[in-house]
Formats: C-alpha cells, sequence, structure tokens
C-alpha cells in the first residue's frame, strides 16, 4: 500500500546544539521511518546554522534537505519567533527533486533563475512535476526577473510557490541552506510531483488607501514618477519626514506595513510591492516588476481583513485538491502580518485548520516576499511575486 509519512519536530531551546539535537530527533521520531526522502529546515536567526546544520544532518542522513532563515515559525498550535522547525516527508507517492543557484547577480537573475529551475529539474528526473517551492534571499533587487527565468524553464502557467529568507527586519542575517551548505544571496527549491495532489491558494487582504494615482514612468522594479511627480511623493503626502527613516534604513518598517498596490484591472486585485528602498531623485525601488501607466494606492492592512484573507486562501487550496484529503499543509506568509496581528497571529492558522481539519500537519515560516499563482487576467493564474500575503500549499 502506497504511503507517505510526516514528521515535524521543533525547539526553542537557548543552546544551539540542544536546539538542533532536540527538533531532529523528533522529526525523526514522529516520521518513525528508516528512509527519510526529504527534510525542509526552518530557523530563526537566533541559531548559529553552521553549529545547527552538521547536527541535523548526521541524525537525518542521507537526506534531500533544504530550509532558509526565517522571521518566524509557524506550526499547528502556536506561532513562534524563536526556534528551529524541521518537516521530514518519507513517501511512496511523493518525488522530490532540489537544486540551488548560489552567489546571484542582479544583472543575471533572469538567467539565475533558469539555472535553479533546471538544477531542480535534473535532480528530479522525467515524472509528472506539481510544483516547484523555492526559498530565496529577500535582498535580491528584482524577485520577479528570477521568477520569470524559473518560468521559461517550468512553463509560464506551471504552479510555483515561493518565500524570501527572512530575519525579523533585521536584513542582514538571512540565509538558505542546501544539503550541508549555509548559503548567502542564494535561492534554494525542490520539485514536487510523482503521484500527489497539490492545491494552492493565496491572499493578502490589504485594502487601498486615499484616491488613485497612475504610474508615469517605470524602469523595471524602479518608479520614477506618480502623478507627474517625483514617486516619493506619494509616500511623502500621507507621511511627511517619516519618509527619511526609509531612505536612512532602506527597508523600513512603514514600507514593509504600507506597501504600494499596484491595481490589476482585468481581475479587480492588486498586486502589492515593498518599497525596498527610496533613492534621492524620488525613484521608489520594488521588490518586483511594476507596471508603467498602472493605477497605484498606498495600502493598509487590519486584523480582520488578514484573518478573512487566510480562510480564502485556505479554502482556495482544499478546493484545488479536487475532493482529496491533504496529507501536509506548507504556510508562507509576509512578516508584515504577524506584527499586524501580534498576539492574534494564531487566528489565521486557526482558520486554516478549519477548513482541513484539526489534525492536519501544518509547518510555515514567516517571509518577505511570496510567490503563489495569481489570477492577473481572466480565468487565468500564473505565479506572481507578491508582498505581505498569506500562501497556503496542501499535499495530498
Amino acid at each position: 500500500m502506497a504511503t507517505t509519512h510526516i514528521g515535524i519536530g521543533f525547539s526553542q531551546e537557548i543552546d544551539n546544539e540542544i536546539a538542533a539535537r532536540n527538533a531532529a530527533f523528533a522529526a525523526k521520531t514522529q516520521l518513525n521511518q528508516d528512509r527519510i526522502d526529504f527534510v525542509l529546515v526552518l530557523s530563526t536567526i537566533h541559531y548559529d546554522p553552521k553549529i545547527t546544520l552538521p547536527i541535523i544532518n548526521r541524525i537525518l542522513s542521507k537526506s534531500k534537505v533544504i530550509g532558509t532563515s526565517t522571521a518566524g515559525i509557524i506550526l499547528a498550535d502556536s506561532i513562534e519567533t524563536r526556534g528551529i522547525a524541521i518537516l521530514t516527508i518519507t513517501s511512496d507517492t511523493i518525488k522530490f527533486g532540489i537544486g540551488s543557484i548560489q552567489n546571484i547577480e542582479d544583472i543575471t537573475i533572469r538567467e539565475e533563475g533558469m539555472l535553479l529551475g533546471g538544477n531542480s529539474i535534473a535532480d528530479f528526473g522525467k515524472m509528472a512535476r506539481q510544483v516547484f517551492l523555492y526559498f530565496i534571499d529577500s535582498h535580491t533587487a528584482n524577485n520577479s526577473l528570477f521568477l520569470r527565468g524559473l518560468q521559461e524553464v517550468l512553463g509560464s502557467l506551471f504552479p510555483i510557490v515561493s518565500a524570501g529568507s527572512s530575519d525579523d527586519f533585521h536584513y542582514r542575517n538571512s540565509f538558505q541552506i542546501f544539503q550541508d551548505q549555509i548559503l548567502k544571496r542564494s535561492a534554494v527549491g525542490v520539485v514536487l510531483g510523482g503521484h500527489t495532489g497539490v492545491g494552492i491558494g493565496g491572499r493578502h487582504g490589504w485594502r487601498p488607501l486615499g484616491k488613485p494615482r497612475i504610474i508615469n514612468k517605470v524602469e523595471g522594479n524602479i518608479i520614477r514618477t506618480i502623478d507627474g511627480k517625483k514617486a516619493s511623493s506619494i509616500y511623502e503626502e500621507y507621511f511627511g519626514q517619516e519618509v527619511e527613516e526609509l531612505r536612512a534604513h532602506h527597508l523600513g518598517r512603514m514600507s514593509i506595513l504600507y506597501p504600494l498596490g499596484i491595481y490589476i484591472e482585468r481581475s479587480q486585485e492588486y498586486l502589492l510591492r515593498n518599497a525596498i528602498d527610496i533613492r534621492p531623485d524620488g525613484s521608489i525601488v520594488c521588490q518586483g516588476d511594476v507596471p508603467e501607466e498602472a493605477e497605484v494606492h498606498i495600502m493598509i492592512g487590519n486584523k480582520d481583513a488578514c484573518k478573512q484573507a487566510a480562510t480564502e486562501a485556505a479554502e482556495e487550496a482544499h478546493q484545488n485538491l479536487s475532493g482529496k484529503e491533504a496529507k501536509l499543509i506548507i504556510v508562507l506568509e509576509g512578516m508584515a502580518r504577524l506584527k499586524l496581528l501580534g498576539r492574534m497571529a494564531s487566528s489565521e492558522i486557526q482558520k486554516i485548520r478549519e477548513v482541513f481539519g484539526p489534525k492536519i500537519p501544518i509547518i510555515g515560516m514567516y517571509s518577505n516576499g511570496q510567490v503563489f499563482p495569481f489570477q492577473a487576467v481572466e480565468r487565468i493564474k500564473k505565479p506572481f511575486f507578491q508582498n505581505q500575503s498569506i500562501v497556503v500549499l496542501a499535499l495530498s
């Protein structure tokens, strides 16, 4: 009988070695299998991966391992801002192919997306592919171009989900994991396929502030002018001198909590873009591409809208399983949602459990940037880069 076994281990012990050992042993014990096919490691930056990763690999030997740093860990019964979480999978039906690309350069980022896709497919083989999950350094200047490179290899409509490595607004300590390597400015990914069902749902729930404005001039991911004025005027009119904080610290909290919303008329939805820098000339540098002549707003979130978005994302993922029972839920969330919800953050996960049932294994992370299939044109969904979203990936 074909089976899939899931193990999830977690530890928030202060000592690096104890935390790594406890999380790995818990994941292996819960799995209760001699063979381990795939391992996902999520770690907050309180832990040194140079210490923890060798311990994890020793306990979970001969496995395909990827991982990333995160601002917070999502579990079925709690949200943790400190700890190491480890997912282990052994399956007769789900197949895995992993890949990595190191030292991403902005000038060749599209080609490097193609390389990651190619490396992962080469490891996966010729079986049926169902979804690609990847983690990328969120300092990457234009994640949309990296995604475009992936799509050239995997297909423009192929399901892709992603999260940007994060470190809770510090923006200097994030990392990626591939087998026994700790990487910087890199991306790691896994192709999942074989005889398995996949359901994906994503929402953000952010709402527009004020009147619509028009983006006049764009160069890739850099907005030059809005309504004929320097792009930064959209923030200056709302926040005044606080805009200087964004200039001084780049990726400031203001841009995370108040992203730009690019209105997609045909779907009546908004693509969210974090402003990662405001240049001296007033240009806004975004994490992803921005279309010229698009309508733009400053966006704001609230707790009720976040919880409703979680419900809608879970319902979409559940519906996409076409009646199959989920064996595992992976949740990828924008870290602004954690800041916004605070102690109520676990209510989003409760909404997911209400859709899938109380016993479903759940693991996830808070990230800086997400990718998921988004309906940008009528009846067609293809992967887009977003910010501040919640993504639910269900495997059956």
